[in-house]
């Protein structure tokens, strides 16, 4: 295959349609697969689109280029959220003063039960584990706490 081709009147680069140094039809192109095909998707997504069929020097700095212009983009852009500084937990004091829990759920039914209540506590790292049903009550889990964790 050569680099360079005349197919029914296009120039072909590799395969894909050159696009001659004329920046109004650059932009067309742009447009077509920005605007009008995708609704604006982004510059990468654009750059894959547009690079499938069309080549010319410099593509992607061009394509980079007029989306930065894009008024619609930037005004819909989504900005990432501000981040916040992490603060570590509290040490605990003790044994048994500072506990997580949670439920693991949807397991397979054995003695009739189908969830586990795990109890953790941050200091040692003892773990009290449960059994209870999906369906759990907050009565039914103060109740497994009373019984099982601070009996």
């Amino acid at each position: 295959m050569q680099e360079w081709n005349l197919e029914d009147g296009l120039i072909l680069y590799k395969g894909l349609v050159y696009i001659p140094n004329n920046e109004n039809l650059k932009r067309k192109v742009i447009q077509q697969y920005h605007n009008k095909l995708m609704e604006h998707p982004g510059e990468w997504k654009t750059i894959e689109l547009i690079i499938r069929d069309f080549w010319w020097p410099e593509i992607i700095t061009f394509v980079k280029a007029h989306i930065k212009g894009c008024a619609m983009c930037q005004t819909t852009k989504i900005k990432p959220p501000v981040k916040v500084p992490l603060k570590p937990n509290e040490i605990p004091q003790g044994i048994w003063k500072t506990i997580t829990m949670d439920f693991i759920t949807d397991l397979s039914a054995s003695k009739g039960y189908d969830s586990i209540l795990t109890v953790v506590d941050r200091h040692s790292k003892a773990v009290i584990l449960s059994p209870c049903y999906k369906t759990i009550t907050t009565e039914q889990t103060s109740q497994l706490l009373i019984d099982n964790v601070w009996k």
